[in-house]
């Protein structure tokens, strides 16, 4: 089993030259791969179902491999994913967490759980998932930043 989490930081508060974004532009931009993350990750090809009560249920395809997941919106708190119990597909889930230790001062903890096919003692199948992980929260984390920043400049010029 794979357990691991990391944060990534959002605003720096310290740094004027970058735009700091708001907790509602960072909750939309959580949202998104989380619908869609096929946008995220072009090796994916998602279908979403209707959001009913802050859930909705998506089937991944990654190449030949099919996830079926639930998801859970916490609006504006977290986002909580697990792949669907009673299919033949490996367990996981996993879940995005704003948090806010200083008014403004925003970063989003990424905690994951997945089964591993660890039927080779000698390779070590967490460290490259693992890594994969944390460069596509990286990347997601920069452009929710570039979205927000987009959002504000267009709002100035209207």
């Amino acid at each position: 089993m794979l357990e691991f989490e990391h944060i990534a930081q959002v605003n720096d508060l310290s740094n004027r030259a970058i735009t700091p974004s708001a907790r509602s532009q960072l909750w939309q931009g959580l949202v998104l791969p989380a619908r869609s993350p096929e946008k995220f990750n072009y090796g994916l090809q998602c279908d979403s179902d209707e959001l009913i009560n802050n859930k909705f249920r998506r089937i991944i395809k990654a190449g030949q491999t099919t996830f079926c997941e639930q998801v859970v919106l916490y609006p504006e708190q977290k986002i909580f994913t697990r792949t669907a119990c009673n299919l033949d597909q490996i367990s996981a889930q996993s879940t995005a967490s704003i948090e806010e230790p200083d008014t403004g001062a925003l970063f989003v903890r990424f905690r994951y759980k997945r089964e591993l096919d660890n039927s080779d003692n000698h390779v070590d199948f967490g460290a490259p998932i693992k890594a994969a992980y944390v460069q596509l929260d990286r990347d997601a984390v920069a452009l929710i930043r570039m979205l927000a920043e987009s959002e504000l400049s267009n709002q100035s010029i209207n």
